[in-house]
């Protein structure tokens, strides 16, 4: 079944319609309806260039970032990992609980050294989260029809947490000597 909507007297509704055979296709045949529900951890691994491509371009498109003349890789180097490091996240069963259950994660630390080298500002930085979260829920958009709704809430909340946290490493990193930081 498919909703259809459409509009009546300047209201747009939407009314449940139902295929016939003869227009509907099997998920197998329809490569743009994938067969299978993933998960937000599954979604991110499998669309993590095209996530990184996103954030890179909207970054360049951001005049708090794009005054420095960075290299490509020298703007994505850190993001591989810090995806990594959310998917890992993500794939621990269970929800936050305590302020943060992030670890530490040597990527967001050699990101804020390398960041202070590059002669960012801590703003700078706070724009860069922001623009990964953006990326990472417009990914996820992007993927509605194979996304499993009954995990999305807890994720969004360990997406923002663990996000938050990276920041704040990098951030720490950025300021000092990064030390506060060690891996476990």
């Amino acid at each position: 079944m498919e909703v259809r909507c459409y509009k009546k007297g300047g209201v747009i509704l939407a009314k449940p319609h139902t295929m016939t055979t003869a227009h509907a296709t099997t998920p197998a045949k329809d490569k743009s309806h994938p067969a299978s529900i993933e998960s937000v951890a599954a979604i991110l691994t499998r669309c993590k260039t095209s996530l990184i491509e996103d954030w890179l371009v909207r970054t360049k498109k951001t005049p708090e970032l794009n005054h420095l003349h960075l290299k490509d890789d020298e703007r994505t180097g850190h993001l591989p990992k810090l995806i990594d490091d959310l998917v890992v996240r993500l794939d621990t069963p269970k929800l936050p609980t305590k302020d943060s259950d992030a670890v530490a994660s040597p990527a967001a630390i050699e990101h804020g050294k390398l960041r202070r080298k590059q002669g960012y500002s801590s703003g700078m930085l706070i724009h860069e989260s922001r623009i990964l979260q953006v990326a990472i829920f417009g990914t996820l958009h992007k993927n509605l029809s194979t996304l499993d709704f009954s995990l999305l809430l807890p994720d969004v909340m360990i997406i923002a947490d663990e996000v938050d946290a990276q920041l704040t490493q990098t951030m720490d990193a950025f300021a000092s000597d990064g030390s506060k930081w060690t891996a476990a």
